[in-house]
């Protein structure tokens, strides 16, 4: 994996608004790319795969032992989040998080629940690689899985003459941007779409419904790029899952924890791409601290040898911490890469690197592209 720079193609601000991104200026600077062998790319491919699966596993374990108050997740929505889980309810996306150290991905964390940098992850990336090196390969079905998982969701469910409504922050460009990509893909797969803002979304408590805004319509099957947690604190949380479908399904709010990285650690100690994870500081001296409950790399803290060396601000970490063993990212002209790769139907399919001049990754990262040699 090498990082390397290159000129800006000369109209690329264009291009990428063009394909529906518009917030380039401080995040798509197309100044560099990163070169992957075939080989790092089945490693990483496996690795997902391999999380994924592992991921699966700790669900069950978390639902069979009950470990629902570790996580802090409220006990109202507990048995709703088993139902969703018994009920096999489909998911459809995720991205994994990691570091690349000595050439074994190393899992940071799981964005199961509304994971953001897809666009350009599938459709900008790709359209770079084209215009630039139009002979090389990049490890990137993202676009086409998501059309294929729609087309398997609307069978599975029998999504006909019904409409799919997508909800999110509208003010959140980032937000906006990546649900109304999705909602594309829905429209290509043959799904009737509509988007709002989820502040809008209206529950009838009579007919223990949820609507569209101004009640024109009944939700009953339900995208929302707005995190569970967030859900669950308010006032119309003890009402998920009446008779609404919802994307990602209940069952995400237990992947997206932070503390199932301490449960994975346990059930896998022995995998390669697993860092060793407690609810305490380790006795090494050298960990990253990480909120249960954090975004956008809020509230981290990375201490090595008992030292720290770089730490975030924020509003999280009321619940608790988790303790991850420390990762020496390397530097590459400054900047520490790490790696998204995505999960859409349960399979790896891509991936999209994001770099920063600080250890953290954040909401200040920028967005790399990649091919394959």
């Amino acid at each position: 994996m090498k990082r390397i720079q290159i000129a800006p193609r000369n109209n690329y601000k264009a291009k990428v608004q063009e394909l529906g991104f518009h917030f380039s200026e401080d995040y798509w600077v197309e100044n560099a790319y990163y070169l992957f062998s075939k080989a790092e790319i089945a490693t990483l491919e496996h690795a997902t795969n391999e999380c994924y699966s592992m991921y699966i596993a700790a669900v069950q374990h978390i639902i069979d032992n009950n470990l629902f108050h570790k996580l802090h997740i409220p006990e109202y929505i507990i048995p709703k989040i088993i139902k969703s889980w018994d009920n096999d309810d489909l998911s459809l996306y995720g991205r994994f998080d990691f570091a690349m150290q000595d050439g074994v991905p190393k899992l940071l964390e799981f964005n199961a629940d509304t994971p953001t940098s897809l666009l350009e992850a599938s459709l900008i990336q790709w359209y770079w690689k084209n215009d630039l090196f139009p002979q090389n390969d990049q490890f990137n079905s993202i676009h086409e899985s998501l059309v294929e998982s729609w087309k398997y969701i609307k069978a599975h469910y029998n999504i006909k003459n019904k409409r799919l409504h997508f909800a999110c922050i509208q003010d959140a460009i980032e937000d906006e941007i990546t649900t109304l990509y999705l909602l594309s893909t829905a429209n290509e797969a043959g799904l009737d779409t509509s988007l709002f803002d989820i502040s809008e979304l209206v529950y009838d408590s009579e007919a223990k419904r949820f609507y569209t805004p101004c009640q024109q319509e009944v939700v009953e099957y339900l995208f929302k790029l707005y995190p569970y947690e967030w859900m669950f604190n308010e006032e119309f949380g003890e009402h998920l899952d009446n008779n609404t479908l919802l994307f990602e399904p209940l069952w995400k709010s237990i992947m997206s924890n932070k503390y199932i990285l301490k449960v994975i650690s346990e059930l896998f100690p022995d995998s390669p791409y697993i860092l060793k994870c407690d609810d305490f500081p380790l006795y090494t001296g050298s960990y990253c601290k990480k909120p249960i409950y954090s975004r956008e790399g809020a509230n981290i803290e990375l201490v090595k040898d008992r030292r720290s060396i770089e730490q975030t601000g924020g509003e999280y970490g009321e619940e608790g911490f988790i303790y991850q063993e420390l990762v020496e990212v390397e530097a590459q002209d400054g900047m520490y890469p790490i790696i998204g790769s995505w999960v859409i139907g349960g399979t790896s399919c891509g991936i999209g690197i994001r770099e920063n001049v600080s250890r953290i990754s954040d909401d200040m990262s920028f967005f790399a592209p990649h091919i394959i040699e």
